[in-house]
């Protein structure tokens, strides 16, 4: 009988091509067969052919044997590729086959070329079939880990919905499927999906309401009695159409059905949609779906005797039933603490101790050392350690009780910081759930080499990790390590190093408590003294312009006693009265507004407002002023200024705040130039005054109350001291943000503001 072959020639020669044909049809093979003789040719027949063998010249006009080879392995096929030639040599056949060609021949002598034919198919298939077996093996071991997983989470938990949404999304990725949804049906024979977990592609349906009659018909036919139903394709002939477009609507093209029975019946359905194509359900994922829909139905009739006793508790406490339920559960209780008297004995007396240190001292250090110190005491290990993860997730041992003839891992003249590729790369790994992690020998657990290599640095044989949690963060771990050999860790270890974790983690939040409070006091120490400072400073500004009017009544009371002292005179004392009100007013004024602004009284008065027109009025008085006080103003408005909704009192006194501002520091013959434009969806606008500089450590303190610059006289330039203030806290109630900048004889101020506020 013919072995039937599909052979791909490269083969620039026809007669060299139909040579090597004739010589395989000799030797037995029935051929299909295709000659390329460039390298898109070559892509391509990759691309739309399956081949069983690759047979190339060695040279061909476009390119060569080894450039076809590239083009094989990039296609990230596994075929056999030989190389017949009559020019090539034997370094480069030699060259060919260390880059993978799996044998080469001689135009002039095919006689072998049969049997390596044969023989490299052979072994593909081989390879084929072991990369099979072990996609198999891998799946395999994914079901099966779903399997313990789900059982796991079933005995651990009582809560159903977790359950569910684990169950459904581990289905999914394990089926690598594009969604999975558990369906609960109600005694009227409709119902709604209750979990889901769908592929962003397609149309999530968690919660939906399904009462199709289509949907009723196939549940009476096929899930009452427990049946599985696989569909490959939905447009198979044999699929009921009402059935088929039903399911189309939730674009599936394949799927997998299996009932979660219930001791009163069908409870409902544990289903796998394929959206992309149809698909071949395997027998294998055809159990796997059976099996985790008896755990499911197990979960379910948990959590409903669950949920049944919680009610007869709630109902019936003083009840029989109830008090033999409660019996049993205290005499199961006693049985096992019994079993463990003696370790639990130690146990409470290590936690004890740990918590009366905790509670007698708030030294942080001490405490680590008195519960590391008892820790490997109690379970007689070679080093326990406490380890805090940094934001990039490496971290470094901060405290350690480590015995005799151990290198130790705190202390100066050591390695600080140890990065674990696993824990950075997965942001504390398994320890993020809380996990415990106990390794009897870290040689036969599976680690990889660079985490052996981290360990062996420890020193560590064996070790547990207790994750620690502060304030719902993983902060770090508490470490027990076995150096001196392998060690097989008993529960009540585990449990002991969990509790001495919790009590770790209670101790670090109770230090960082007290540092904060230790914090909080300095605060308020300084917050004290601001008070006092700001107290000190408005008497003296209130106090400042209260001399004035003072001596102004006295001079005007003497005038009046004294008619040849009245005239321009009086007039001055009178103008001097009139500007001690007005700065007493203006400093009350501005006290007052910050005040509201402060403690968030003050309401946004909205509205839209053209801001060319505004800040164009806005600047309209001050070329007055600059003109009298010989300054140059400019305003520079980009043409495309929009609209903006903003409360126009608060902005336009932020603007004339700051040009005042810049009017009464800008020496003559200087600028002020006022510009505005729009970037990113918000507005910026600029004061800027030429012809003055200030000093970098004063830029920082600009903005707060009674502020003044060093070296300005204050009764030239007058002002209440809280202009700049009221600009900022002004800036920030318009959701906006204000910067200083001071550079080459320039003062800049930069407000930016959103274009539009959304009332809160």
């Amino acid at each position: 009988m013919s072995e039937s072959l599909k052979v791909l020639i490269v083969e620039d020669s026809e007669d060299d091509a139909l040579l090597i044909l004739r010589e395989l049809r000799r030797s037995g093979f029935d051929l299909t067969w295709e000659r390329v003789q460039t390298a898109d040719a070559l892509r391509n027949a990759l691309m739309y052919q399956s081949w069983d063998l690759i047979i190339s010249d060695y040279r061909l006009p476009s390119f060569d044997a080894r450039a076809a080879l590239e083009i094989v392995q990039q296609s990230q096929l596994d075929l056999p590729f030989i190389v017949v030639s009559g020019t090539i040599g034997e370094e480069a056949a030699v060259a060919l086959m260390k880059k993978g060609a799996h044998d080469y021949l001689m135009k002039g002598n095919l006689t072998r070329l049969a049997e390596a034919a044969r023989r490299e198919v052979r072994e593909a298939l081989v390879r084929a079939e072991r990369r099979h077996a072990e996609i198999q093996l891998h799946q395999t071991a994914a079901r099966e880990q779903l399997i313990r997983m789900v059982t796991e989470r079933i005995r651990q938990s009582l809560n159903l919905d977790d359950i569910l949404r684990v169950t459904v999304t581990e289905v999914r990725q394990v089926l690598q499927t594009d969604r999975v949804i558990l369906f609960k049906l109600n005694p009227e024979g409709q119902g709604h999906v209750v979990q889901e977990s769908v592929n962003e592609n397609w149309q999530a349906i968690l919660g939906q309401e399904i009462g199709d009659l289509c949907l009723k018909l196939e549940l009476l036919t096929h899930y009452f009695d427990e049946q599985v139903r696989a569909i490959a394709d939905i447009d198979d002939a044999r699929i009921p159409p009402c059935y088929a477009n039903f399911l189309r609507q939730f674009q599936v093209r394949a799927n997998l059905v299996v009932s979660i029975m219930q001791p009163n019946g069908l409870w409902g359905l544990l289903i796998a949609h394929h959206c992309t194509q149809p698909r071949q359900w395997t027998e294998d994922e055809i159990q796997l779906l059976k099996q985790l829909a008896n755990q499911v139905a197990i979960a379910i009739q948990q959590a409903n005797l669950y949920r049944q006793t919680q009610l007869e508790l709630a109902e019936r406490q003083r009840a029989e039933t109830a008090l033999q339920q409660l019996n049993q559960e205290l005499e199961q209780r006693v049985r096992e603490r019994t079993q463990s008297l003696q370790q639990q004995a130690e146990q409470e007396r290590l936690l004890r101790l740990i918590i009366q240190n905790i509670h007698r001292s708030l030294d942080l250090e001490e405490i680590l050392a008195t519960v590391l110190n008892e820790t490997r005491q109690t379970l007689q290990v070679d080093r326990v350690a406490v380890y805090q993860f940094a934001e990039d997730w490496s971290g470094e041992f901060i405290a350690e009780s480590v015995g005799d003839g151990w290198v130790p891992l705190v202390g100066g003249h050591i390695k600080k910081r140890w990065e674990d590729t696993y824990l950075q790369e997965t942001q504390g790994g398994r320890y993020q759930n809380n996990e415990m992690f106990a390794v009897n020998d870290i040689y036969a657990v599976g680690h990889a080499r660079c985490h052996i290599d981290l360990l062996e640095q420890f020193q560590a044989k064996a070790y547990v990790i207790s994750p620690i949690f502060v304030d719902e963060k993983l902060w770090g771990f508490l470490a027990a390590y076995q150096n001196s050999g392998a060690r097989e860790w008993q529960s009540w270890e585990v449990s002991l190093l969990r509790q001495i974790g919790i009590q770790t983690a209670i101790a670090l939040r109770q230090s960082r408590l007290y540092q904060a409070a230790q914090s909080q006091v300095k605060a308020l120490e300084q917050l004290g003294q601001l008070k006092d400072d700001f107290l000190s400073t408005v008497s003296h500004e209130l106090r400042s312009p209260l001399a004035n009017i003072k001596m102004a009544i006295q001079m005007v009371k003497l005038s009046l006693s004294h008619p040849g002292l009245q005239g321009d005179r009086l007039t001055r004392y009178v103008e001097i009265l009139e500007e001690g009100c007005t700065q007493e007013l203006n400093l009350i004024n501005d006290l007052l507004d910050l005040q509201r602004l402060e403690a968030n009284v003050q309401v946004l008065d909205l509205e839209s407002v053209d801001l060319n027109d505004l800040l164009v009025s806005i600047a309209e008085p001050f070329f007055v002023r600059t003109q009298e006080q010989q300054q140059q103003l400019t305003v520079d408005l980009s043409p495309d200024l929009p609209c903006i909704t903003t409360d126009v009192s608060a902005l336009n006194r932020i603007i004339v705040e700051l040009l005042h501002n810049a009017c009464k520091y800008t020496p003559p013959h200087e600028q002020i130039i006022l510009t505005s434009w729009v970037k990113d969806r918000t507005v910026q606008i600029q004061v800027c005054n030429s012809g003055v500089e200030l000093p970098a450590d004063v830029l920082p303190h600009l903005f707060e109350k009674f502020y003044r610059v060093a070296n300005v006289d204050r009764w030239k330039h007058g002002g209440t001291g809280l202009g700049l203030a009221l600009v900022k806290r002004l800036v920030e109630h318009l959701s906006g943000s204000i910067k200083a900048e001071s550079f080459n004889a320039l003062v800049r101020f930069t407000v930016q503001l959103p274009l539009e506020i959304q009332e809160s």
